[in-house]
């Protein structure tokens, strides 16, 4: 089950607009998965209800929407778009050249990790989980 519904998102987090074609469901479920790695695999054997205080559950749930937000600022969501659109890149017409460039983005190392989301975790102590 998500920890995070298109309600929350929308009406408690006033998320972003999710750009065409991306589905809910796909952007909430990778920005779970990389909340779920930022807490040490915490959600593999647990869930949102295992955590002691209403405060804590809140805050997973605003990273989990802070990291959506994140993807679609960066622009990470392109792969989790239903469809993908061709664009024209090259076009000659006699002497005519247009030649569109290729949109510059940020590595997908560096496009991952939302400082917003990790903020949230910090007094949940799921950062910490297993560190000695």
């Amino acid at each position: 089950m998500a920890i995070v519904d298109q309600d929350f998102y929308l009406n408690n987090y006033f998320g972003e607009k999710l750009p065409t074609g991306v589905q809910f469901e796909r952007l909430e479920m990778r920005a779970e998965e990389m909340v779920n790695q930022y807490a040490n695999y915490y959600f593999d054997s647990h869930t949102l209800e295992d955590l002691p205080f209403d405060t804590d559950r809140i805050n997973v749930k605003k990273a989990v929407c802070a990291q959506m937000e994140w993807f679609i600022d960066v622009g990470g969501v392109e792969e989790l778009a239903n469809s993908k659109q061709s664009t024209i890149t090259r076009a000659t017409v006699g002497k005519f050249n247009y030649e569109k460039s290729a949109p510059t983005t940020l590595p997908r190392s560096t496009a991952q990790r939302s400082n917003a989301a990790i903020n949230y975790l910090r007094p949940t102590g799921l950062l910490y989980r297993g560190v000695h």
